[in-house]
């Protein structure tokens, strides 16, 4: 009897969302389409087995972690392979710091790599008589989970809050997990990341130098503040799948596993090369594919599978790679879901325009795979002081409501350097309304003097003073419909037949809101150009 298999392992979005710097997302994605790719090799044994999707396994960049195969492939076999390549991951990256980086007496931290080896990752696996059925049993099996939790000792990480900080005596034993670090250990710790940081910014030279002292650290990074930090940060705190996720796009250690590398020719820039000098604003965009899942369901046939695999894998791999580098770069595509910014690395910062028209260009680019799936995107323009965690988690909530309003859509935030921001999210098509305006100063000024004089309300005040849309859409024909015929959309929808599709709902304070918020937004971008 034939049979399908189809299996994951999560946390995907939770090992990517756990990022602080831009370095991280980048590790992360490598560890991800390594292990995708190791697990596709393994279960590839033609003419038992064979994976239908995804495509192309020899392609390691852009993997994604869902995979079918025609024929059976037990849970057992995956659990083995995925946790012997992670652990070949870990060991390797323990080892070279270990190798590279003596510890003061001696390390007391194996026993926590174990840990995170063992109970990193969660195994869901179904099978059916079918390849829509192996899917399906996948989905019902993912219902139960897979996953134990650990009683961490040591100093809980700033940015995750339950994973301790990976360091010389991180898994000391007779530690009270409740107390907090003596002066002495507070003092090896920075010695650890210091020497770390230290190394790394420079490792092909500093791997055969004698370490530094914590004085001469300091010293060093007094005098060259702007040459330190290339791969840590010398005051971060990292959990070993952080710090794991740093060392592996380090050239030296990615080579050892055959993992893809960072840079995959010399004059390719590295992360720190994205420039956010006082004054320069950066375009960020996270997008993914609508309803991916349920269009699978569809896809009956393997050779359906394998097409609309090898259609998307193709996408990303072409978005990335011929991503124009005079307008930014792309950190991750695979396939349906992508990560990329938009700055200027010589002359003048990118402008708002330039940003805008490349966002507007989006929906056809998205359209070359040629697969009836829609996208849904997240657009932040950051103000340079914005840090980058904080950039990269607007990016996730503006995707998210992008997603939530209907998805096929883009959610545009502005995000300064105080940490406010304004939002405004619209269908694809009527990203052009921001071309219809002329004086958008003048625009502007109209709707804050209405909105001061409460003849525009973006709440209920009472029962009897209610949101009333009408005047708010009369603005907004008033200088957007000069000639009045109509707002419409590339696709000759009417604006007034299709609020619940613009603004997520059709009610007086959602249209409402939605006008506000194309009025703000459109403004702080548009305003200048």
């Amino acid at each position: 009897m034939l049979i399908y298999t189809a299996f994951s392992f999560a946390p995907v979005q939770g090992f990517i969302e756990k990022s602080r710097k831009l370095r991280d997302l980048f590790g992360s994605s490598l560890i991800l389409s390594y292990l995708s790719q190791k697990l596709a090799n393994a279960a590839h044994h033609p003419p038992e087995r064979i994976v239908i999707s995804p495509a192309s396994i020899d392609m390691q960049e852009g993997m994604p972690n869902r995979i079918l195969v025609k024929g059976l492939f037990s849970r057992d076999e995956v659990k083995q392979v995925l946790i012997q390549t992670w652990d070949h991951i870990l060991q390797t990256c323990r080892i070279w710091i270990e190798t590279h980086l003596p510890a003061l007496d001696r390390y007391e931290w194996e026993t926590e790599w174990l840990h995170w080896k063992q109970y990193t990752w969660e195994i869901f696996w179904g099978t059916g008589e079918t390849s829509a059925a192996a899917m399906q049993d996948l989905e019902r099996r993912k219902l139960k989970r897979d996953w134990v939790g650990i009683n961490w000792v040591g100093e809980s990480s700033s940015l995750t809050g339950t994973d301790a900080i990976a360091g010389y005596n991180l898994g000391k034993k007779n530690s009270d997990p409740g107390r907090s670090l003596t002066p002495q250990e507070t003092e090896e710790l920075e010695l650890f990341y210091r020497r770390l940081s230290w190394l790394l910014d420079a490792p092909d030279s500093r791997l055969r130098q004698p370490a530094l002292s914590l004085a001469e650290l300091r010293e060093y990074e007094n005098q060259k503040p702007n040459e330190i930090g290339k791969y840590i940060a010398p005051n971060e705190r990292l959990s070993i799948p952080e710090l794991v996720k740093r060392l592996v796009t380090y050239e030296g250690i990615a080579i050892k596993f055959g993992m893809d590398k960072l840079k995959q020719k010399p004059e390719d820039p590295e992360f720190r090369d994205i420039r956010r000098d006082s004054g320069d604003w950066t375009g960020w965009f996270m997008g993914d594919g609508d309803e991916v899942g349920k269009h699978l369901k569809t896809l009956t046939c393997d050779e359906d599978q394998t097409r609309f695999s090898t259609a998307m894998r193709n996408w990303g791999k072409t978005f990335k790679h011929n991503f124009p580098r005079q307008s930014g770069r792309v950190i991750y595509a695979g396939g349906d879901d992508f990560l990329g910014v938009l700055y200027a690395e010589q002359g003048d910062p990118i402008s708002t325009e330039t940003a805008l028209n490349w966002l507007k260009a989006f929906p056809e680019e998205w359209k070359k795979h040629k697969e009836p799936i829609n996208v849904s995107v997240g657009f932040v323009w950051a103000a340079n002081r914005v840090p980058q965690r904080d950039v990269l988690q607007h990016c996730r909530e503006a995707e998210k409501r992008s997603k939530t309003l209907g998805r096929d859509r883009v959610t545009i935030r502005v995000v300064f350097n105080s940490g406010q921001f304004g939002q405004w999210s619209c269908p694809w098509g009527w990203l052009a309304l921001l071309d219809l305006v002329q004086d958008w100063n003048h625009l502007y000024s109209d709707w804050a003097y209405l909105k001061a004089r409460h003849a525009v309300r973006l709440k209920e005040f009472s029962q009897h003073e209610g949101v009333n849309h009408d005047l708010a859409i009369s603005v907004l024909k008033y200088y957007l419909d000069r000639e009045g015929k109509g707002l419409k959309n590339k696709d000759g929808e009417l604006l007034d037949q299709c609020w619940k599709k613009v603004a997520g709902e059709d009610s007086p304070s959602a249209i409402v809101q939605w006008i506000d918020d194309f009025i703000q937004v459109g403004w702080q971008l548009c305003s200048n150009i």
